[in-house]
């Protein structure tokens, strides 16, 4: 299998895992309560109201455009952290392999990776991907770039300690 057949797959297989796994988070301590799923705000999916957030990316590593990150956490689970992102254009180098695997699902604007051969992946609106841990390469964002973000907690907190619920 190509690594293009195998992209593919991946993606529809974390798109019906990620469906399954929304539906099943548990969201209350306390064990006699019932599970329910969690609906995702849609004004913070859309964009409505994100607050700023510290950046993160070094400016010696911003290539091109500005670094002005804005997201809220939308869930801060057991497992997993689901996050909605939003930046400006720009263009940053990733020299350090990324920690941990990373699910995206792109809510508008345009991302371009390219990887470290210099073979540039594009992904729109509606497009979901992996960014494997390991990943170096150039991160582009163009126009009003948002996305939906899902991290296993414990790979994330062992690369930059816990985050805040």
């Amino acid at each position: 299998m190509n690594n293009r057949m195998a992209f593919i797959l991946a993606k529809s297989t974390m798109a019906a895992i990620f469906t399954a796994l929304i539906l099943t988070l548990n969201v209350s301590a306390d064990e006699s309560a019932a599970i329910t799923p969690v609906k995702m705000d849609p004004e913070k999916l859309a964009g409505i109201n994100l607050p700023a957030e510290e950046k993160f990316i070094p400016p010696e590593d911003v290539i091109d455009g500005t670094h002005q990150p804005r997201g809220e956490v939308l869930h801060y689970g057991e497992q997993l952290i689901l996050e909605v992102y939003e930046d400006s254009p720009a263009t940053f180098k990733i020299d350090e392999p990324y920690s941990f695997d990373e699910y995206v699902t792109i809510l508008s604007g345009k991302l371009i990776l390219t990887d470290a051969d210099g073979v540039a992946h594009e992904f729109v609106a509606g497009d979901s991907l992996i960014v494997p841990k390991g990943f170096t390469g150039i991160w582009e964002m163009q126009g009003n770039f948002r996305e939906f973000v899902v991290i296993e907690r414990e790979a994330y907190e062992e690369a930059y300690g816990t985050a805040e619920e």
